[in-house]
Formats: C-alpha cells, structure tokens, sequence
C-alpha cells in the first residue's frame, strides 16, 4: 500500500456499494485487511489524521511514521514495494526507491514492459458481524457470472464459489470473535468487483487459456471444501472448540483469494495497449527460446512421442502427481532407468496430467531428432519462456529485468539460470501458483555433456528456495549420476530419485501385456498366449514392446502379422542365451529386413547404405537428402530401401524426415559384438559422406547464390529472403555445408579427400561462407574452419594446405566477428580486400573478381586476426592457457578459482577452488 496516490483511492472508492461507504463514514479507526495487501508490499495500517472540524480525513492518506510503525508488527515477505508509474500501472520498487517515495518523491519513469499488476484495493468495512460483507460478496459473484460466458471454466467456478458461501456464513460466532471472516469476503468482493470490469476485454486467446486453467484450480479447491467436514453439516458451535478446524477453513479461503488474485492480474493483462505487447512479445522471443521442445510440439507427433495406455504405469504416475501436489515434498525429482525402459512415455504422461490440472510450469523434451532441442544452452531461456507464457506475476518481473538487460540471453548458462529464472520467480513468488512443475525429459540426449552438469549444478543450487518443482528423466550416464548424487546424505530432502530398471519385475510385465493386447488387439483371442509370452521375452523394456508392435503391424503396409509375432518368439527362444533381449529383436527385424532371398545384391547394399547414413547423420534428414548421401540415384530406391526398416528408424508422414526410433538402437549399430553383420563402421562411413558432402558443394556452391541485387541493405531487410534461400539452397546443400567438417574429423584420413579438401579451399570457401551467412549460420563457418584446420595439421598434411587451412580459418573468423557479416555481399566487397595482404585467400580470391577496392599501406601489414569472442569474468583473470587437445581453455582468477571453459562463448564449464 505504500506509496499508492489518491487517484488510485478515488477510482476504488467507485466500486464501493453506498452501503460500505455509509459505514465507513460511521468508523474512526478502520482495520486494514491484511488479505488485501498485494504480496511484495509493505504491510503498513493506514493513518488516519482529523481536521480542524475534528472529522476524519481522506481516507487513504498514509504517513512514514505509520508505516514505519506497523512494520514493527508485521513480517514482511518481500523487499519489495508497489508505485504507480506514469501509464497508470503500479509497479515494484526496490526498498530504496519506497523510502523515497515515502518522503514524497514519486517516480514518473514509463515501463511498456510491465503490464498492470493487481492493484490492492481499499476494504469496504462493516460494522455489523459481516452480513453485510457476505452479502456483497454474493452480489459481486452474480455480476461476474454473467461476465463470465466467455470462459466455461470461470464461469462454473464461480457458479460453484456462490453455492459454498453458505459454509462460511454459518460461522456466525466466529465472525464475531474475528475479523478475519469479514475481510476475507470484503476482500474478495473487491477483486471480484474489479475482474468484472477486466473480464470485458479478455479477449486473447493466450490469456483466456491461462484464465480456464486457474480456474479450474479454483474448482479443484471448492470441489475439496464441498467434501470436507465444513460441509458435513454439523453444529458451528460444536467445531469451534477445535481452532484447527476453524484455521483450516479460513486456510481453504485465503487459498481461493489467491487464486482470485492470479486470475485478475492474468484477466488485466487484457487492457495492454499494442505497443506493449508487442514489446513484451519481442523481448520474449529474443530469449531464443527451443520451442519444438515442449512436450506436445509438432515434433512429438514426428516422432511418435505418446503417452501410456490406459491402466498401465498407473503407481508410477500416481506417486509423481503425489509429489507433484505435496507443498512439502522434495524440489527434484529424478526418473532414471536404462534404456527402452519407458521414460519419455512416462514425463509425456505426467505433462498431461499436470497441464490438465494447471500445474505444468514448462517443459523442455530433450531429444537427438532435433538440433534446437538437444542443445542444453537451450533449456533455460525455454523453461523461461514458457513460464511467462503460463504466468503473469512471472512474467512482469521476467520482463522488468530484460527491461534493464535485453541481453541476457547471450549469456552463459550461469548467469542465465539467475536473471531468467531465480531472480524473476522469487520476486513474483508469492502471487505464483504454488507447487507448479518444470518437467526436463531425456537430459542425457543433449548433446554437451558439460552443460548438462552445468544446469544440474545450477538447478540444486537453487531449487530449494524456487516456488517451482522439477521432474528430469534420464539414463543413469556416469557425468548426470554423478551431479544427481553428490551431496544426496546432507540434502536428502532436495531430490526424490526413482529408478525404473529397479521395479519390480512383474509389474512392468503387466503393463507391457496390457500395452500389447491394446496395440495387437485384432490378434486376440487366438493368439493371446503368444501375445503374453512376448510380454515376458520383453522383461522390463518398453522399447522391445513398441519395437515388436512396429514390426508385427507396421504402419501403412500389408504384412503376415501372425508371421512376424512368430518369427520373434522363435527367434528370441534360439538366442536368449547368447545375447540380451533387445539385441535379439533388433537382430532379427534388420535379417528379415537385408537377407531376405528375394532382394538383389544392390537392393542389399541400398538397405545397409541407408541403415547406416541415418546412424551417422548429424540431424533428420529428407528422404530426397538420405538418397543423394547414400549415393543412389533415384529416390525411389531410398523410399523402397526404407520400408522394411520402419521398425527401427522413423519416417515422418508429415514432414518425410528420417531419424532412428530410439536411443538404443544406434548403441546396437555402432557395437560390433553386438550387431555382428549389420555393424555400422562409424570412422569407415563418416569418411564416405565427408566425401558425398564435398561432391555436393563442388556441384551447388556458386557466386551470389541467391542473386542478391545490392550490398547496401542487410540480409535482413531483403524482400522475400527466405523464399529465395528456399529456391537456390537445397536442403542436401544446406546440410553438406553445415555438417561435412563433422564428418570428415569422424573419419578416417585419405590422401584423395585431402585432395578434394585443397580444392575447396581454393575455389569453393567463399561460396560456402555464402550459404551458411545466408542461414545464419556463421558461428557453425567459424568452428568448422577452426576444426578443419586442425585436423589438417594432425593428418600430417602438406604445409602449404595446412597453411592455406589456417588463412581460411582466420578470414571466417574475421567476418563472422564484425558486424559487416549481416550483408552477405560484403563477403567479397570487405573482408577479402581488407584481409592482410599475405593472406592466401586474398591472393587466391581477389584476382577472380574485377572491381573490388585495392587497400594497401603499411597499417594493412599488421592486419590481424578479430577475436571470436569477447567475455567478462567477475573476478580478474591472471592466468590463462588452452588444454593439451586445445579443446577448453583453463583459466586462474583473483578468487583463487581454477575454470575450465568453452573456447568460444567462454563459458565455465567446471570449476575448482583451490586450497
């Protein structure tokens, strides 16, 4: 309340029934309902002076000493105050700002940022027992079900809040002994009065998504109170002997109160004006957050990501929504299991379970089909995304801070966790919905194992003081086991951990034979003990379930389903011994699928071609790119070489991309003890598509690909860009460019692919500068130059290549440093004529083009290369040196702390103190 001007005082009297005013008038010294405060505010009792007439004075007037004084008396949750600023809306101000806004100062600084908070608004006080108060509140409720059409939910929540006033009117002799029964209806009456003006505009889409969701939670909580003993209809007089009934109720209230609060200030985000959305929308999206990794984005369909049937897993998910719902139970809670033990399906589950009830937070699904969603440097600035997305409290302050630091997202993922996610959620702490849920699935498939045990380090850092829960799935990989279990004796009650491997048997086998009677349901009854016998061959594997579904009844093909369910069961009885339960089940789809007698030798080889590239590939790939990197000439061949794979690898029906099904398949292939025949030779194959890729860009790469007509615009601002990329950089191109550096360091060296390496660098590098700047991908051109350099140098290669490799490396690192790189253009017209004047590429280029600038001179001698990046470190840095691979750079500060971090963003990776 502190700090609040009378305009917001005059605009909340308006909504005071005359019956509230008059007895205010008749009162001298009013009781402040602390219900009302806003959480962050100070809460200070309002000050009362007379005037000469010896009335009172306006009502609203606050004084320091008044404030100072009831501080004395009241805990105060937070640091933080409430101002109004100059658009109306009240906003936080630091404890330094309040003092001077209680000495008079007030501030006038705009935010568009910030939307309008909940205002707190003045109490409407009766004399009598709280009649009058409940009546109102009746009053209100039935004004804002008839606002309330437009949103279902709300307006049977509200339906049901009016049919459960009865239970606390009937404490008639409660109302008399406290005040609180009053204010809690005089409270809620004026948020209720105020959402029925905010309701008229709620018209987004977003908000009224948020709106039905909190209100189902108030459903939730009347549906709790209805079954109570409140409702039992026993004597009030009786119950009031036991005070935790009676603190339990008031409880059951301040609860709903809260949530009434959230669903106002959701409902005023409404009143935003287009300026302000649209800058609370851009600073959102700059966090660049992954959005294909929420649990139910258009990738999970490509995938075939889904949750459990019907009565299976059913203890599993009841103990996680049991946690998920106890305000006292562990922050982490951690699913591990080996593969093919159901994990996904599991957080799949319980992200439906929780985003139904309206206590999904945000979900961030790891998975190796998507480079955006495998990069952990992702999950942060995603989480936070998705979290303003959900919550307004949340994403005020979110935004307040990007208001000060619009760069945040650049950051490392230290200092990204604290400004993106600790900072703002334990500012908005106390107006967010308690026990919401942050589910992180299969962390163990991103890509850097360094940053994973970054944000784990980060995560049991903080979470214990966060409002936020986090379930994480993963495998029990040594670097993730190691983070989860450190320090679990002193902080037992931070985690839960859940080991899926470690159930009991029999009960994961009756969820898979529940599993395999739905999928195969047109196999039953005739074939139901062999259904039950693959329900036991599968022990406690999901995947070998699903795996064996996909092979009996494959989608879109004619096949002998009874067969194939004997083909396994015959095969797996010859080899269980011998090799594990999954390896047999691969083994043997992968022989029907290559040895069958009917296909011909090249039908062979273009079946184990795209087995393998798929294995080896560095993203999905189209079927029109598999088959040029396999080398086929026909897209058919690809098509038809794909069908007897279904099983193991995926092919969307949506977008025609290609991955492998699961994590444990590729672990199959690349063993050769455990694959034996269909073993594919990682070091062998990567060699050959380093060599496809090259052929590729030798047969796309040219000049001015996309035909840009001017250098004096940025790529930005020219029209139709992207169209034009889509038309002259085709998808195989594309993925030649970005991925055949990959490749080639995978693969074995050969004299012939050193050879094509020579070439390029002499006729396609700038071309191939063109294609990846054109896509915005310049830092992927800057460590591929870096990394072919490199392993030029270590393949003992002539000294002129290795010389040429490493101008190459300092020209793409030049560009893709200054800011001349947002006009792909000036590739040619900047960077090659201001390159140093002993550079190969400017010898080796510049005569190829007439028209470019002559620079020279003496300054042109001492050209350079530009730093990759720049970074701060808190503490100075006083030693610095790179690791004997050249892979991390350690570094030894002031603070006595040995890091190891990345060597282009910088980034602590691990960290030692020293003693």
């Amino acid at each position: 309340y502190v700090g609040l001007q009378s305009w917001l005082m005059d605009k909340q009297a308006t909504i005071m029934p005359p019956s509230a005013r008059e007895a205010k008038r008749k009162l001298s010294t009013p009781s402040l309902s602390t219900s009302l405060l806003q959480p962050g505010s100070w809460r200070g009792k309002r000050s009362r002076t007379n005037s000469r007439s010896g009335s009172p004075s306006d009502l609203g007037t606050y004084s320091q000493d008044s404030a100072s004084a009831s501080s004395s008396n009241h805990t105060q949750p937070t640091t933080h105050s409430i101002s109004l600023s100059s658009d109306g809306g009240p906003r936080p101000l630091t404890p330094e700002a309040s003092a001077n806004h209680l000495g008079g100062a007030t501030s006038t600084t705009p935010s568009v940022a910030r939307g309008p908070s909940v205002a707190p608004v003045r109490p409407i006080l009766n004399p009598d027992g709280g009649e009058a108060s409940w009546k109102a509140l009746e009053m209100a409720l039935s004004a804002l079900r008839i606002s309330t059409k437009i949103c279902p939910p709300l307006h049977s929540a509200v339906d049901n809040l009016k049919s459960c006033l009865h239970i606390f009117q009937r404490y008639k002799e409660a109302a008399k002994s406290r005040k609180d029964y009053k204010e809690l209806a005089t409270g809620l009456t004026a948020m209720v009065e105020l959402l029925v003006k905010h309701m008229s505009n709620a018209s987004s889409k977003e908000i009224m998504e948020i709106i039905a969701s909190i209100a189902k939670n108030i459903t939730q909580e009347l549906e709790s109170l209805e079954g109570s003993q409140f409702h039992s209809g026993r004597r009030p007089s009786r119950m009031l002997g036991v005070l935790r009934d009676e603190e339990d109720l008031v409880r059951r209230y301040r609860k709903i109160e809260q949530l009434f609060r959230q669903l106002q200030a959701e409902a005023s985000m409404s009143m935003w004006d287009v300026t302000k959305r649209h800058h609370v929308n851009t600073q959102l999206e700059n966090l660049g957050p992954a959005k294909l990794a929420i649990y139910n984005s258009k990738i999970s369909m490509d995938i075939g990501r889904r949750s459990c049937t019907e009565n299976t897993r059913t203890q599993i998910l009841s103990d996680s929504m049991a946690w998920a719902e106890n305000p006292n139970g562990a922050k982490i809670y951690w699913t591990n299991g080996m593969a093919g033990t159901g994990k996904t399906t599991i957080a799949f589950s319980l992200c439906e379970r929780l985003d139904a009830a309206g206590k999904l937070a945000a979900s961030f699904f790891c998975t190796r089909t998507s480079r955006e969603c495998s990069e952990a440097k992702h999950i942060v600035p995603t989480i936070a995304y998705q979290l303003a997305r959900r919550s307004a409290p949340f994403r005020d302050a979110l935004c307040g801070i990007l208001d000060k630091d619009p760069d945040i997202g650049i950051l490392n993922t230290t200092s990204q966790f604290n400004s993106l996610l600790a900072k703002p959620l334990l500012e908005s702490k106390e107006l967010m919905e308690r026990n919401m849920v942050v589910v992180i699935d299969a962390l163990d498939e991103c890509g850097d194992p360094h940053t994973v045990k970054i944000v784990l380090d980060i995560l049991f850092r903080y979470a214990a003081d966060l409002p936020v829960k986090f379930f994480v799935t993963s495998r029990p990989e040594p670097s993730i086991r190691t983070s989860m279990m450190a320090g679990i004796d002193e902080q037992s009650r931070s985690r839960s951990i859940l080991y899926l491997h470690e159930i009991e048997k029999s009960l994961v086998q009756a969820d898979i034979e529940i599993y395999l009677k739905d999928e195969l349901k047109h196999m039953l009854p005739a074939h139901e003990a062999d259904i039950e016998e693959l329900a036991e061959q599968a022990g406690n594997l999901f995947i070998y379930a699903a795996t064996s579904v996909r092979y009996i009844c494959p989608s879109g093909k004619s096949v002998n389903s009874k067969q194939r369910l004997k083909t396994i069961l015959e095969v797996n009885n010859k080899s269980k011994k011998s090799m594990s339960d999954i390896d047999v089940l691969y083994s043997a789809i992968l022989s029907a699928a290559v040895d069958d007698d009917e296909l011909e030798p090249e039908e062979q080889d273009s079946i184990k071609a795209v087995l393998w590239t798929t294995i080896c590939a560095c993203e999905p790939v189209l079927i029109d790119t598999l088959a040029i990197l396999c080398g086929l000439e026909e897209l058919e061949l690809a098509v038809s070489a794909l069908q007897p794979l279904r099983s193991v690898l995926h092919v969307s029906d949506h977008n025609n991309f290609v991955t492998t099904l699961h994590a444990s398949f590729p672990d199959f292939m690349l063993s050769q003890e455990r694959s034996k025949q269909f073993f594919c030779d990682k070091v062998s194959h990567n060699g050959l598509l380093a060599k496809r890729c090259l052929d590729i860009m030798r047969a796309q790469l040219r000049f001015n690909i996309c035909h840009l007509k001017s250098s004096f615009i940025l790529d930005d601002e020219v029209p139709n860009l992207k169209e034009q990329i889509g038309t002259h950089i085709s998808q195989e191109l594309s993925y030649a460019c970005r991925f055949w550096v990959d490749h080639l360091i995978q693969g074995a060296t050969s004299e012939p692919l050193v050879e094509m390496i020579h070439g390029f660098l002499l006729q396609r590098l700038l071309y191939w500068m063109e294609v990846l700047n054109l896509n915005k991908c310049m830092v992927i051109a800057a460590v591929a130059s870096t990394k072919l350099h490199m392993w030029l140098r270590n393949s003992q290669a002539s000294s002129n290549i290795v010389g040429l490799a490493h101008d190459a490396q300092t020209f793409v690192g030049n560009y893709a440093a200054n800011q001349v790189s947002g006009s792909t253009p000036h590739i040619y017209l900047s960077a090659l004529p201001l390159s140093a004047p002993t550079s190969h590429i400017r010898l080796t280029y510049q005569p190829k083009f007439t028209g470019l600038v002559r620079v020279t001179g003496t300054l042109m001698d001492q050209v350079g290369q530009a730093p990759l990046n720049i970074w701060s470190s808190y503490n100075r840095i006083r030693s610095a040196s790179f690791s004997a691979d050249r892979k991390y750079i350690i570094t030894g500060d002031d603070s006595g702390r040995i890091s190891v971090r990345h060597p282009h963003s910088g980034e602590p990776l691990v960290t030692f103190k020293s003693h």
